[in-house]
């Protein structure tokens, strides 16, 4: 699939996003209404008969199940939301299959580290040189989603291309980044009060040490450190960076 940002220099891909988010047939309200519903189903889920059941949340699941389900319970909302245009991809397709429009479809990526970064496996960062040998292609639209246990932190959507993913230099290393030029660029932030949600080891300058302070005193998410009327002295600079981020989801 050719990029559309192939020979444009990094200050004309906002432009070439924005064109490609307002042609795409799914909107930005669609897509956080879809997460966010699929999120709460996800969580209320049962694993096991009615009688012998357990509460999902009380299995502590990997991430990377965590992230599995919730592509295939969005998936299947979207399918019931809107019939005959969409279903969740089969074989090679992508993760959001569009009937209407398989140029539209859609991958699904996400993360339950805490951060706002999305990783692939490192083939993600391997050029494939024979692209009919590619289960999927890894260029076209995507939509991120970034966790932290039972927390939605973070939706972009966007286009990334195959060529994006770097993968580690170690030749052990077992996954494959993104560049902050796609970050910035290429993926578009999608607002909403679950980001408030987060743990504060989501703020910028707050390492491990600092979130452990911060939490000690009565502050665990962002949203309680952004409504806080008063807070610790050491700690105001941070609130107020936080305001500034978050402010405007209250």
């Amino acid at each position: 699939m050719a990029s559309p940002y192939e020979n444009q220099p990094v200050e004309q891909w906002d432009g070439i996003t924005k064109k490609l988010i307002e042609d795409h047939p799914l909107n930005e309200s669609q897509i956080l209404e879809t997460a966010i519903k699929s999120w709460e189903q996800l969580w209320s889920t049962t694993v096991g008969g009615a009688d012998a059941g357990v509460p999902l949340v009380e299995l502590d699941p990997p991430a990377t199940v965590v992230g599995y389900f919730f592509e295939k319970i969005f998936s299947k909302r979207l399918a019931e939301q809107l019939p005959g245009e969409w279903r969740g991809g089969k074989g090679s397709e992508k993760d959001l299959h569009c009937i209407t429009q398989p140029e539209m479809s859609v991958e699904m990526k996400s993360s339950g580290q805490v951060g706002y970064k999305i990783f692939g496996n490192r083939s993600y960062g391997q050029k494939n040189e024979n692209v009919e040998a590619a289960k999927k292609d890894k260029s076209g639209y995507y939509v991120t989603i970034n966790f932290h246990k039972q927390a939605l932190t973070m939706l972009r959507f966007g286009w990334i291309d195959g060529d994006d993913w770097q993968a580690q230099k170690s030749a052990t290393g077992q996954m494959a980044g993104l560049g902050e030029n796609v970050y910035s660029h290429k993926l578009v932030e999608i607002p909403g009060n679950h980001m408030l949600g987060g743990p504060v080891q989501l703020l910028d300058k707050v390492g491990p040490k600092k979130a452990q302070e911060i939490e000690a005193a009565g502050f665990k998410t962002i949203g309680e450190l952004v409504r806080a009327k008063e807070v610790p002295a050491n700690f105001e600079k941070i609130r107020s960076a936080a305001v500034k981020r978050y402010g405007h989801l209250l």
